[in-house]
């Protein structure tokens, strides 16, 4: 199974049927989860271009809802020898949903190296579940990933998460049974969920909506869990930023991902 059923019309463009699995948000206001958004562009340019993604940044510009159909435009701006630069416009009817640029390429050569080290934290079986709070849509985003806490929490102290002092938490995460597969597209949504790190961060019921979503590739590589050590830089002026590194079950570095939001504060 795919985690993202996006269906090719043409050369240069795909569209995507939106339904509860791939959205969030309240029942009754579901949307296009961000990391579903960016997930689909980059399968999109990988396809036009034949080239695995090296890094992308999708900007966030407006909601998509289950029932539309989102399409995604590709446009190789500059194709070299090794390394394609190229941009996706996604829509939904005449809203404008996202931009996505992106570089994609690979070079052989034999230099290698990793300096951003995984953390030491206990295997996923010893870490327990994260809850899915009570009122959420049964068949939304969230029912698709299971994730283990191996450090700190993710939601706020209502939701029974205590304040992380240094907004550093560290999450296991797989796909649920059924779910699809470890591919570039699960990254994606895995690297949306920065915003979880936001309320342990201030320790209060908080989190935020993403204004954009940048993800770098090091190297895709087998693996049953990702290790994702999420870090709150910093919050002001109703707006949070931090990022994600992302890690196979081996310590292998498989991405990098940052991204800023806008704060939003449910506890007042």
């Amino acid at each position: 199974m795919s985690w993202i059923a996006l269906h090719q019309i043409s050369p240069t463009a795909f569209e995507l049927p939106l339904a509860p699995p791939v959205c969030v948000g309240p029942p009754d206001r579901l949307f296009m989860f961000g990391g579903v958004g960016l997930g689909a562009a980059l399968r999109a340019l990988e396809t036009v271009t034949g080239r695995p993604a090296i890094w992308a940044t999708a900007q966030y510009e407006s909601y998509a809802r289950p029932g539309e159909t989102v399409r995604f435009d590709v446009s190789e701006r500059v194709r070299g020898n090794a390394v394609s630069q190229a941009r996706v416009t996604a829509t939904a009817g005449d809203r404008e949903i996202l931009t996505v640029v992106a570089a994609l390429g690979r070079r052989d050569l034999p230099a290698r190296g990793q300096w951003t080290l995984a953390p030491r934290v206990p295997p996923p079986d010893d870490c327990p579940p994260r809850a899915l709070w009570p009122g959420r849509h049964p068949d939304d985003i969230h029912a698709r990933v299971d994730f283990r806490i191996a450090r700190g929490a993710m939601h706020g102290p209502g939701a029974g998460g205590a304040r992380v002092e240094d907004g550093n938490i560290l999450l296991w995460a797989r796909p649920a049974p059924g779910a699809g597969p470890i591919d570039t597209a699960f990254v994606c949504v895995v690297a949306d969920y920065v915003p979880s790190g936001v309320g342990p961060a201030l320790g209060r019921d908080a989190g935020g909506n993403s204004l954009d979503n940048s993800i770098r590739f090091h190297r895709m590589v087998e693996t049953r869990w990702l290790l994702c050590d999420v870090k709150i830089h910093g919050v002001a002026h109703g707006f949070a930023h931090g990022r994600m590194h992302i890690f196979a079950e081996t310590g292998e570095l498989i991405a990098t991902a940052s991204q800023s939001l806008i704060l939003r504060l449910w506890d007042v």
